[in-house]
């Protein structure tokens, strides 16, 4: 009879983000509606749907915030009950939030995004391992040691031992109390020892190249948000004075300053450049074999293709950014890469 598997650390953490993030959804949910109805906020929706110029009135608009807010409360209502599911390994429980994930990324659009994101990041740990066996009733745990040794074994064993040279006897155990004798080890026509690099399976070319582009991406957009934000901090007021120009509505209801503005500023560069240096680990972790740290980075990466296919809506080169993302997500998921995972196991 199989032992009962201990509950593996990942289904932990999703449990927790996945109860965390639908109830700070929840209120976000609440706080957005019943701000909707206030002055300011109605204000500030019709200089939105002026400045984008659709054909669209405030109270339909209005209307469809509410309708989307009360849809990701219910969803992530849904979500926090369902994710205490998640700790009595309930495999209907992780297939209806697999089925939630959805509409809690519609909420964001009128919630808040990172939230949200970070309760569906909880749904996809439960589809990855050891979360994935531990649901089937696998022995994860013994599976994880028995990989683990084999590894550690396989680094500490020697050399295989060479067949002993043409009309040489094989030699004798060694009598109590003696060192045993080797045999001289003549060449044999015919034999070599086997390379044991040729047993290990190398990475995929996909995966390589995955890993390349996000280190490159991130690193370039590091780089580029630094410099941006260098250059609008020593030229805040001339910066400032285009905006004023360009959105004197929104300068005005704001109330915002130059100074301000480089706040904003600097603390989205703060948390984008945090987020490209931690793709940049994943992708570290990915590239050594972790089959978990892949999944997070295909996730980050679909989420980060999502952001910046709407910031391209007002900046069109940003479409370079998200083809980009868009390849090195779907190499990670290639099918020889998933392979490649599978053996590693």
């Amino acid at each position: 009879m199989n032992q009962p598997q201990p509950r593996p650390p990942q289904a932990t953490l999703a449990g927790v983000l996945i109860i965390g993030g639908s109830i700070v959804l929840i209120l976000s949910a609440w706080q957005r509606i019943s701000t909707l109805h206030t002055l300011e906020v109605q204000q500030g929706l019709e200089r939105w749907l002026s400045a984008n110029n659709l054909d669209m009135s405030v109270d339909t608009l209005v209307g469809v915030l509410r309708v989307l807010c009360l849809t990701g409360a219910g969803a992530a209502a849904a979500a926090a009950i369902l994710g205490y599911q998640v700790f009595q390994r309930s495999p209907s429980a992780r297939i209806v939030l697999s089925v939630l994930a959805p509409l809690l990324l519609l909420a964001a659009l009128a919630t808040e995004v990172v939230i949200a994101i970070m309760a569906v990041f909880g749904i996809a740990l439960l589809w990855a391992q050891p979360t994935r066996d531990w649901y089937a009733g696998r022995p994860w745990a013994q599976r994880y040691d028995a990989r683990r040794a084999a590894r550690v074994a396989d680094l500490r064993s020697g050399s295989p031992t060479l067949p002993p040279a043409p009309g040489q006897q094989p030699s004798q155990p060694p009598a109590p109390g003696q060192a045993p004798q080797l045999p001289p080890m003549a060449p044999v026509p015919g034999f070599r020892l086997p390379d044991r690099r040729l047993a290990v399976v190398r990475r995929p070319g996909a995966l390589v190249a995955a890993c390349l582009l996000t280190w490159v991406l991130s690193t370039v957009v590091s780089v580029g948000l630094v410099l941006v934000g260098v250059v609008l901090a020593a030229n805040r007021d001339e910066f400032f004075a285009d905006l004023k120009d360009q959105q004197p509505d929104l300068v005005a209801s704001s109330e915002l300053t130059a100074d301000t503005l480089v706040v904003y500023f600097s603390v989205m560069v703060v948390a984008l450049v945090l987020w490209a240096l931690f793709a940049i680990v994943l992708a570290v972790v990915a590239f050594l074999g972790q089959n978990w740290a892949r999944i997070t980075l295909a996730v980050s990466g679909v989420c980060a293709a999502l952001l910046s296919l709407v910031m391209a809506l007002s900046g069109p080169p940003l479409v370079v950014v998200t083809l980009t993302l868009a390849t090195g997500t779907w190499l990670l998921l290639r099918p020889e890469v998933s392979q490649w995972y599978r053996t590693r196991r």
